[in-house]
Formats: C-alpha cells, sequence, structure tokens
C-alpha cells in the first residue's frame, strides 16, 4: 500500500493560535476545514473526519480533509462498526484508539475524540493513520481532545454571546436600511438606465446626446449615493460594536485570515502596544488595521505562501513620529505581467492622507508591502 500519510510538521500551529482564530470568528466552514487539515496533519494522518448525527441515533461523516474523502464524505456511520459503537458510549475518557477501521479495501487505524456542539448533538473527531503506521500516543490523544475542542466551539460560536431574538432584530434592522436606502437607489438607477436602453433600441426614435449624456450622469450620481448609504450602514455597526484597542484589532485581523490561508500568521508588535494605542489617532489606527486586512488578503488570494509576518512599529525619525507597516509572505512573488494591483493602489491612498508611502518589494522568495506614514504632530 502506497503511504498517504503526510510527514511530521515541526511547524504545526499552537493550540493557542487555533484557539485565537476560532475566537476570532469567521466562516464556520473555514475555520472547521483549518481545524481538521491541522488534525490530520499534526498527527501524521492518512484522513481527518467530522462524524456528526443527522437524525436520531444516526451519525454521518460531514466533513472530510485527505484522499478519503470521495470515499468517506456524506456516507452514514454503520451502528456496528468501532465509530460507531464508539458513539455509543457515554464515558468520553474511555475513547482510546478503537481498532482499525475499513476504507474500500484497505485498513486503518482510528484514533477518536468527542465534540460536544450543544444543539449541533454529539459527534466526533476522527483520525485515521494506515494500519503499518505507528500507533497513536498518549501526546497525539492531546492534541485531539485540543482540536475536538475548538471545533466544538467553532460549532457553537454562532449563537454564544447573542440571544436569537437580537440576532434576528440586527438582521431585520439591516434589511431594512437596505431596502429603505441603497435598494431604492439601486431601482431607480436600473430604470433610468433601462428607459435609455429602450430608447436606444427604437426604431426612428435615437436620443440626442445630451438625453444620453443626462440619463448617464444621473445614473452615475445615483449609484454613488448607493455607495454612500451602505457605507454608512457599515460604519453604523462598526460603532454598535464595543471599542476596540488598535492592538486588539490587529489580532483580530490576523485570527480571521488564519482560515483563509490555511495557516497561522506571525504578528509583531512593539514591546509596549499600549503605548502604540494610545499614540496612533483614530484616523491613522483606522487606515493601519485596513492596511494589514488588504496585505493579508492578498497573500491569502495570489500569493500561494506557507508563512505570512506582519509586523507593526512606531518610531522616531528626526523630529518626526513614523509608524510602519509591513506585511511579508515567502509566496510566488509580484506577477510583472499584472499592470493593475488595486490592493497597492488603496494602500498608497490611504498613506498619502497621511503625508506617506506604500510600495511592494521583491523578496527571495515572496512579497513585502511596505506602508508608512508620518504622525501628526501632538
Amino acid at each position: 500500500m502506497t503511504s498517504t500519510t503526510p510527514p511530521p510538521r515541526a511547524d504545526r500551529p499552537r493550540i493557542q493560535d487555533l484557539a485565537g482564530a476560532v475566537l476570532a470568528g469567521g466562516e464556520s466552514e473555514d475555520l472547521l476545514d483549518l481545524l481538521l487539515r491541522s488534525a490530520r496533519t499534526d498527527l501524521t494522518a492518512r484522513s481527518a473526519l467530522l462524524v456528526m448525527p443527522i437524525q436520531e441515533a444516526q451519525w454521518g461523516i460531514e466533513m472530510v480533509d485527505g484522499p478519503d474523502a470521495p470515499a468517506l464524505l456524506g456516507a452514514a456511520v454503520p451502528p456496528d462498526s468501532p465509530i460507531g459503537l464508539a458513539l455509543e458510549q457515554t464515558d468520553a475518557d474511555a475513547l482510546e484508539e478503537v481498532g482499525t477501521v475499513e476504507v474500500g479495501e484497505e485498513t486503518c487505524r482510528a484514533l477518536l475524540a468527542v465534540i460536544d456542539g450543544a444543539e449541533h448533538g454529539v459527534g466526533l473527531l476522527t483520525v485515521l493513520r494506515e494500519h503499518a503506521g505507528a500507533p497513536f500516543t498518549a501526546a497525539d490523544r492531546e492534541r485531539l481532545d485540543a482540536l475536538a475542542g475548538l471545533v466544538a466551539l467553532t460549532l457553537r460560536a454562532p449563537t454564544l454571546g447573542r440571544s436569537g431574538d437580537d440576532l434576528d432584530d440586527e438582521r431585520s434592522r439591516i434589511a431594512r436600511d437596505l431596502h429603505d436606502l441603497a435598494i431604492q437607489e439601486l431601482f431607480a438607477v436600473g430604470m433610468q438606465l433601462e428607459g435609455l436602453v429602450q430608447s436606444l433600441g427604437s426604431p426612428g426614435t435615437v436620443p440626442s446626446n445630451a438625453r444620453i449624456r443626462s440619463a448617464v450622469a444621473t445614473s452615475v450620481q445615483g449609484l454613488e449615493n448607493a455607495v454612500a448609504q451602505i457605507r454608512q450602514i457599515v460604519q453604523s455597526l462598526r460603532r454598535e460594536r464595543s471599542e476596540a484597542s488598535l492592538s486588539e484589532q490587529l489580532r483580530h485581523e490576523v485570527g480571521l485570515a488564519t482560515a483563509g490561508l490555511g495557516f497561522v500568521p506571525s504578528l509583531r508588535l512593539p514591546p509596549h502596544p499600549a503605548e502604540m494605542d494610545a499614540e496612533l489617532p483614530p484616523e491613522v489606527a483606522e487606515d493601519v488595521v485596513a492596511v494589514v486586512r488588504e496585505g493579508l488578503a492578498n497573500a491569502a488570494r495570489h500569493a500561494h505562501a506557507t508563512a505570512v509576518a506582519v509586523s507593526v512599529s512606531v518610531f522616531s525619525e528626526g523630529v518626526d513620529r513614523v509608524v510602519q507597516v509591513n506585511v511579508s509572505d515567502n509566496g510566488r512573488g509580484i506577477d510583472p505581467s499584472v499592470r493593475r494591483r488595486s490592493g497597492l493602489a488603496n494602500m498608497s491612498a490611504r498613506a498619502r492622507r497621511h503625508s506617506g508611502w506604500a510600495d511592494a518589494i521583491n523578496l527571495e522568495p515572496g512579497t513585502m508591502l511596505s506602508w508608512r506614514v508620518t504622525l501628526p504632530s501632538p
């Protein structure tokens, strides 16, 4: 049998880093993908499975990371299988390596950890290792138990801290604001353009250039109004959130980026982050967060990197105080054939507002996005 078990990883994410990613929020499916991938690679397993109830006393395999996904994803768990029998146990501490599991024509070892998903029910995080491989150890069990706890937290996170009525009220308010403001404006733009298209298609009634210019100008103004209204709605949502310090917001952005990157980016802040939080004015702090977010998003979308580092520093340069943000990766670098880089253009625009600059620097390998501005005089 050809081995499909990944090699051991010395750089596996710390549990506290994965916990930070879960607590930072994000799409549940992305976070579950990250946790299953961690379970497979960290425990040098063949595949990792998420087993959850499909109805009373019946379980199914909801997610699979590894080569067994085509054979196992969506399959029901037979009650008399080792996994099915384990699900009937009430003592989670009694779960050990449960012998062997048949995957097609191959036999695998299985290690299980219980997941308490609250309203989602009780399930299992399971890793499979080829039978010829090394037995699971106590350290493997501890790691899997910790990951299972994070899976449970991810499943329960959407309902933590807020009641269903609160969520429904907020959704209703957002929907009402969008409908009454932005959507009505966009509807009017659509009507205006539809009338113009009809007049252009009618034989013998070609509209004048003045009418075309007027219709297009009105439509552009309507779109600008809609964008402004959407921004106001977003800003109102931000204001309703409890105020977080700059360093807390940066840690939050790094946590959110973990799911998209597939690993935990590093974050380096000044030795005393609270001093940076107090020194940077709100308009600069907002741009620092936006630049870090843009840099992480670029790395996730384009770099194909295995490591990303974020550095934020504040220092004196002559009589000025300067803040500098660097987001570097070890990915494939800047594609010279791509002329338009909207991410860098956005960063540059934010830098110019504070008499600063932004640039993309080639590394060997990878890229560093550097953003630097001068702080206003106190």
